[in-house]
């Protein structure tokens, strides 16, 4: 086999708290085999996290394949120069660590490769996901057996799903024995799609709203709305957001979403919402920055009451909202207050950013609105549009007014 390994390591401080990624691709196919991912301790510089992310990459690698064809794709020009040996190792615990990697990798040829710190984040979430759970990640994922691939000369195009940049599908979409792992990669490999919109419409600014994941308020059935700070993540919607920051950056590198790495991360005020954007920003390397546009639904002074509280003090009032988009709950907005807060918001993104990738960690109210707008559905129909916590949902929108919903509710795994 062809592999290629993704390493990288972190730490906050420098010494400070440290853990190292790595996962481990079928060079052909680009399908990951292997993830890896483990804490370090308080006291770790960044290289040492770098290179144990180099040595816990090779051993999965050994252990899928004792003879593939390596190599090996990190950001750190000090542990690639290093072991290309174009960089001397004065550092004894270094020269350790390095020398620990050769043991791994015997006598066998490996090509080190630096990347810049942006292709390398599928390792870096890894790094920052066993970092701030203080453990450990090890997953494998089975190696499936092909169809036969048709000889590269026969006038097919036939040839890897993923390929090089610009290559199409090789595989017969028909073909016996064929599983449904491979049906997948070569939907997500096709580019192709059914939109009716111009070619020479203008640029196209694609919008990635994440509603932040689960707060400490979910489970208590509250009202939260857009009210500064509001509840936090909870343990659970913490991991949930490193999810959806780490699919985002696989979404990236899949043809068929069409998803160029993001250009900017805007995040509601609420103190969840920045919370989960953090979680992106990481993975994505972007800053973040507050558009109070995306804010939740104001519910006034429903917010932190449940449904059984609103209802003793305001009859009916739950049901009205939920059916009646122009229903304002006493202090708050209407949902179709919030559909033309959220217009504005969207249209003035992407107008200041014509043809770029914009992140938005929001909220489910105001992701349904971006979707209503973007298809031209009423504030009535919008409870339609189901919105997971920590969900991933992309628009496009045209420089005419062309729209396009390319997917919705999308969730990590």
């Amino acid at each position: 086999m062809k592999l290629t390994v993704e390493a990288d390591g972190g730490s906050r401080g420098n010494p400070g708290l440290a853990a190292f990624g790595a996962l481990v691709r079928e060079r052909r196919n680009g399908r990951v085999l292997a993830e890896r991912a483990g804490y370090l301790g308080e006291a770790v510089t960044n290289n040492v996290a770098e290179y144990s992310g180099l040595i816990a990459g090779l051993k999965a690698a050994v252990e899928i394949d004792p003879e593939a064809e390596l190599e090996v794709r990190m950001d750190s020009k000090l542990v690639v120069s290093q072991m290309d040996g174009l960089w001397k190792i004065k550092n004894p615990d270094l020269a350790k660590l390095a020398a620990e990697a050769r043991s791994v990798l015997g006598d066998r040829a490996v090509k080190f490769i630096w990347v810049p710190r942006a292709q390398n984040q599928a390792a870096d979430a890894l790094a920052n996901e066993a970092m701030d759970g203080r453990g450990s990640v090890s997953r494998d994922y089975p190696v499936e057996d092909e169809p036969a691939e048709r000889d590269a000369d026969d006038g097919s195009g036939a040839g890897s799903v993923w390929g090089v940049a610009g290559e199409r599908p090789g595989w017969e979409v028909t073909a016996p024995g064929m599983s449904m792992a491979d049906a997948v990669r070569i939907a997500e490999a096709t580019t192709s799609g059914t939109q009716r919109h111009p070619g020479k419409a203008g640029p196209i600014t694609t919008i990635v709203l994440v509603r932040h994941g689960m707060s400490t308020d979910t489970d208590r059935d509250v009202f939260a709305g857009g009210i500064v700070p509001g509840p936090p993540l909870s343990r659970a919607g913490t991991l949930q957001a490193q999810a959806a920051a780490a699919e985002l950056v696989r979404m990236t590198q899949v043809p068929w979403f069409g998803l160029a790495w993001p250009d900017l991360l805007l995040s509601s005020p609420t103190q969840r919402a920045l919370q989960t954007a953090q979680a992106l920003g990481a993975a994505l390397s972007l800053e973040v920055e507050v558009d109070a546009g995306f804010a939740e639904e104001s519910f006034g002074l429903w917010d932190g009451m449940t449904r059984a509280e609103v209802d003793a003090r305001w009859p009916d009032g739950v049901t009205k909202w939920a059916y009646d988009a122009r229903y304002v709950p006493e202090g708050g907005e209407s949902r179709q207050e919030v559909g033309a807060r959220v217009k504005d918001a969207l249209q003035a993104v992407a107008q200041a950013n014509r043809g770029k990738t914009v992140v938005i960690a929001a909220h489910a109210m105001t992701t349904r609105a971006a979707i209503g707008v973007a298809l031209g559905a009423p504030p009535d129909a919008w409870f339609s549009f189901r919105v997971a916590p920590a969900s991933i949902n992309v628009l496009r929108l045209w420089d005419l007014g062309y729209t396009e919903v390319v997917c919705t509710n999308r969730t990590a795994g």
